[in-house]
């Protein structure tokens, strides 16, 4: 499952956006986004500093022109990011305060597109470098977000350069932008095979953007670079593999394998499933339901099994 945040911006009954609000905590840069207000006057809203570009998400509530916000599952009392503000027309002021630290705020609606803006200083910062082979992988990490990955280096054409830096600019953006809007996301990548043709890498996920749980995700990434694809399925390498059902005779009385998940009494669980191209073969894992997320467990095919089976 592809990292996807889908952000509701509503404040107010009278509204159908959000509104976003521009100045200082002390003389700090921020945006602040005032999201929606209930009718019980409960509010939610986020804040971050022009600096760090991480969203801390706020809580609150809305009574005649006052505004209270203070950092999600914290008290008022606790004066954990508190906000005690006035809001007049465009402008809101007041004061901020985390513990015993205070500051005046001063904040002016703006128009401003926040989240172009947080693309827009997005920096990512060479760190080290890998050799497979001949090839090079090269290391970066987003400042604000910490999130890590590689670009192609030495070894590869140019157009080659071209098409696997590309895809991996968007993918490096997306888990950092998804690392500064959730309220934490740990990832870890695990290169699986370098060859002269494929690229492909794992992504292990943990991530908490709201809700009743957080997510847990094993991801694939597999690149024939050769001929400029990401690959989709396994099929676009095995046209006529049946992937369920050479899996289901080689694991189905794996006496290893947790009884509980019931892994191939249906289909369901490997309609979309993630893959990953390794040295020996391929690693499929089946896709379950938050409840069942234990059962995502990798089953490995050899080269050899894929091609008697096509």
């Amino acid at each position: 499952m592809k990292h996807t945040i889908l952000i509701i911006l509503l404040i107010y009954t009278s509204y159908t956006q959000s509104q976003t609000y521009e100045g200082t905590i002390g003389k700090y840069q921020i945006f602040l986004e005032l999201d929606q207000v209930y009718d019980d006057g409960s509010v939610t809203a986020s804040y971050f500093y022009k600096s760090q570009l991480k969203n801390i998400t706020l809580e609150g509530t809305y009574d005649n022109s006052e505004l209270i916000l203070f950092e999600k599952f914290t008290d008022v009392k606790d004066k954990s990011e508190l906000f005690v503000l006035s809001i007049d027309n465009d402008t809101i002021y007041g004061i901020w305060q985390n513990n015993k630290h205070e500051l005046k705020v001063e904040l002016t609606k703006t128009a401003k597109d926040i989240e172009a803006y947080r693309l827009e200083n997005l920096e990512f910062v060479r760190d080290s470098i890998s050799t497979y082979g001949k090839k090079e992988l090269v290391w970066f990490t987003e400042k604000h977000s910490k999130k890590v990955l590689f670009r192609v280096g030495n070894g590869f054409t140019s157009s080659e350069l071209v098409f696997m830096n590309q895809k991996l600019d968007a993918i490096h953006t997306d888990f950092a932008t998804t690392g500064l809007l959730c309220g934490w996301a740990d990832m870890a990548i695990e290169i699986e095979l370098v060859s002269n043709q494929y690229i492909s890498f794992s992504e292990f996920s943990s991530i908490y953007c709201g809700g009743a749980h957080p997510n847990h995700n094993t991801e694939g990434y597999n690149f024939d670079y050769k001929n400029k694809v990401q690959l989709d399925k396994l099929t676009d390498i095995y046209p006529n593999l049946d992937h369920y059902q050479l899996l289901k005779k080689k694991y189905d009385n794996d006496s290893e394998r947790h009884i509980e998940c019931d892994y191939f009494s249906g289909k369901a669980q490997w309609e979309f499933y993630s893959w990953i191209l390794t040295k020996e073969g391929v690693t499929i894992t089946p896709s379950y339901s938050h409840a069942m997320a234990p059962c995502e467990e990798g089953f490995p095919l050899t080269y050899e099994e894929l091609q008697q089976k096509n």
